[in-house]
């Protein structure tokens, strides 16, 4: 498999995998490593953009936002964008977003017979019954909760919120855009945020009720199942962001998502690392993965400044530790806090596939190594200290240009490494770039 811009030529061995993995059932993704993802769901929606297009191609898998229109006004339309960055890259893929779990009121009217639907049917969340005020999500006091369980009323049709929405969403934007790999739902949590009446018998109940959360995962559930018929053949990922609770119990979400983002894995104020550490973060993120299904799409999400360049080497070797593919986001764009695709050294780097499973524990001096047929990666825990660490041979620093003096091609036989640090080294008997991006080819929003 190649990315855009990178070279075509794969071994027998890697063509083989790929094949084997598109029959496998539960077989993980067969991208090489390392594996990137890009979150770009913010304005401004310029999928048309060529050079944003090429930034996107960049990447393994991208979540991109459509409605109904998307592009009109300039002559485009999301299917012939999907279709532009495919064509530099077959093997981006592509998903759309959609949130059945909350909605802005009143609602837009760019989704036509959306508002009028969920007010007809009283399908928002009420604290009692199904009237009077609605209960505001805690994503912001314009948006209203909608009862995704399989306690909401039945529409004419016998249908409830959970399969409506996905038939409606299926119809208003997969259908006119059928090159898509899937749909990405945003806050599809293992329990509810909100109080509510969620099952309808005249009282509020409480979202830490086990019974409740029960409920909420059912009815989500009910909307995967129901997407999977509308979209047949094509994979469902969704925002997982609190699978990795301690306390989190999936049951009846097991194995039905093909992937999931773990938003603000780092660099938000509310990011586990921040809070207990380095190692309850990997165990966040090895939880979330152990619960996907399919080929376990799961996007180790972080946040920083483009130019932090230790920030973005610490989550991306501590997504190396595990199958998961990275994305960043920069805080510093001025257009909006989810989109752009800043470009690093270390995404020209091709380091083959995992010579073995998961890293779990520490390698030496409390640093932690995972093995590929091209390199190794390091990373040095949050609370470690400045390690240095002598390898077992000969290893080469990736060539770039950011960091020089880190990534300057060196043959290295140990490495330091900073507290909250990590680094990609190659093997020195085999050739392991990939064709650098020319600086054309990419813009740092």
């Amino acid at each position: 498999m190649f990315r855009g811009y990178l070279s075509v030529n794969r071994s027998l061995a890697t063509c083989v995998a790929l094949s084997l993995a598109f029959v496998a059932s539960q077989a993980e993704a067969a991208d090489s490593y390392p594996r990137r993802a890009g979150y770009l769901i913010s304005n401004p929606h310029n999928y048309w953009d060529s050079n944003y297009q090429k930034d996107i191609a960049g990447l393994d898998i991208a979540i991109i936002s459509s409605y109904p229109n998307w592009g009109a006004s300039v002559g485009t339309t999301t299917e012939a964008a999907v279709k532009q960055i495919k064509a530099k890259n077959p093997n981006t893929r592509v998903f759309l977003y959609v949130i059945p779990e909350s909605q802005i009121y009143p609602v837009s009217s760019t989704w036509s017979g959306l508002g009028s639907k969920l007010d007809s049917q009283k399908w928002w969340l009420y604290p009692s019954g199904s009237s009077g005020s609605k209960v505001v999500s805690d994503t912001g006091s314009t948006n209203f909760i909608l009862n995704i369980t399989n306690y909401a009323k039945t529409d004419s049709s016998g249908q409830r919120l959970n399969q409506w929405f996905a038939s409606y969403m299926a119809d208003q934007i997969y259908k006119p855009a059928p090159s898509i790999d899937g749909f990405f739902t945003d806050s599809l949590y293992w329990k509810p945020r909100k109080d509510g009446d969620w099952n309808l018998d005249g009282k509020s109940d409480s979202q830490n009720s086990d019974t409740v959360r029960q409920w909420y995962r059912q009815g989500w559930a009910s909307y995967i199942a129901a997407l999977r018929s509308k979209m047949p053949g094509k994979k469902q990922i969704a925002n997982v962001a609190d699978w990795g609770d301690t306390s989190a119990v999936l049951t009846e979400l097991n194995g039905k998502l093909d992937g999931g983002l773990m938003e603000g894995m780092l660099g938000k104020s509310w990011s586990t690392e921040a809070s207990a550490g380095w190692a309850a973060m990997m165990a966040r993120y090895r939880k979330t993965m152990g619960a996907l299904g399919g080929e376990k799409l799961a996007i180790f999400h972080a946040v920083g400044t483009p130019t932090d360049y230790q920030g973005f080497r610490y989550g991306l070797t501590s997504t190396l530790m595990d199958n998961g593919y990275f994305a960043y986001n920069s805080t510093t764009t001025s257009s909006g806090k989810y989109y752009g695709v800043p470009h690093f050294d270390e995404y020209n780097v091709d380091l083959g596939s995992a010579n073995g499973g998961p890293s779990t524990s520490a390698w030496k001096s409390g640093v932690y190594r995972r093995d590929f047929a091209n390199g190794i990666a390091l990373v040095n825990p949050k609370g470690n200290g400045t390690k240095t660490v002598t390898l077992d041979g000969s290893f080469k620093k990736i060539s770039g240009t950011q960091v020089p003096a880190i990534n300057n091609g060196a043959t290295v036989t140990s490495v330091t490494l900073n507290d909250r640090d990590g680094i990609i080294l190659l093997r020195t008997s085999t050739s392991t770039t990939k064709t650098p991006i020319s600086p054309e080819s990419f813009s740092v929003q």
